[in-house]
């Protein structure tokens, strides 16, 4: 089945206020997008069993992209390769995305939801790059053992982020700290999306920070849940200025951040 005509044919703008305004909540009548997703950023490659209802596979089923401004700059970044480190990864979009950019990129992804990570792993065989994504069904975080885990509502799969309360829907999981798992490599681009303990994220890789081994970071800043987490709303920017990076809001986006060493630009 193809994509709507009109999400085919109108400028990306406009196809991204007519898909949340008209097919978002009309996903059952488009099913067959659900199965193959071919990525606009990457044509070459596509994505299987996305999920209809699902606030991440919606748009990659009916436009091929999700966080249109984040996908622009990565895909920007991926032409010059290296090693992306995709924390919070979900089914693997932007680590499929980014090593379709240049044949020297790699991606090493962290995700910890059960429901996810077959998804996952059957995108990168079905897309021939085993051997270029390494995925690590782990969370990552500032320390390293196991810790709670919400995998959020069922049919959604960027929901799930650690928790400190107990539910019914938590489960453990393991958890590392970054820098020990990439000590000394050199990270082109790390983005973390882990619903509200990117702050915590980065706590653990303070060894690849200091040694400036970590090139572009955008994480979120999602305040309700770092509230529930106790962690304060500037604690992030604050910790990363502390070791010689700047700090901006990204793309005017409420709550993304990107940061990179001092001694480069944005």
């Amino acid at each position: 089945m193809k994509r709507p005509f009109l999400l085919r044919m109108l400028p990306s703008r406009l196809r991204q206020s007519l898909y949340y305004r008209f097919y978002r909540t009309r996903h059952e009548q488009w099913l067959p997008l659900f199965e193959t997703a071919n990525l606009a950023f990457a044509p070459h490659i596509s994505m299987h069993g996305l999920i209809p209802g699902c606030g991440v596979s919606g748009p990659l089923a009916f436009l091929g992209l999700y966080e249109p401004a984040l996908s622009i700059r990565l895909a920007q970044l991926a032409e010059q390769g290296g090693l992306f480190v995709d924390v919070g990864a979900i089914m693997g979009y932007f680590s499929l995305m980014w090593v379709a950019g240049s044949p020297s990129a790699s991606a090493v992804a962290f995700e910890a939801s059960p429901r996810n990570i077959s998804t996952f792993e059957n995108n990168i065989v079905k897309n021939g790059l085993n051997g270029r994504i390494t995925l690590v069904p782990k969370a990552a975080g500032k320390e390293s053992g196991f810790i709670d885990f919400d995998l959020g509502p069922d049919h959604e799969t960027g929901w799930g982020g650690i928790v400190t309360w107990p539910s019914s829907n938590n489960i453990r999981v393991s958890i590392v700290r970054l820098d020990r798992e990439l000590s000394g490599r050199k990270i082109e681009v790390l983005k973390i999306d882990v619903e509200g303990a990117d702050t915590w994220m980065l706590y653990g890789c303070e060894q690849l920070l200091k040694e400036k081994k970590i090139g572009t970071i955008f994480f979120e800043q999602l305040e309700h849940r770092m509230k529930s987490l106790g962690i304060k709303p500037d604690e992030a920017q604050q910790f990363l200025r502390e070791l010689d990076y700047t700090c901006e809001p990204f793309e005017g986006n409420e709550g993304e951040w990107i940061a990179f060493p001092n001694d480069r630009q944005s």
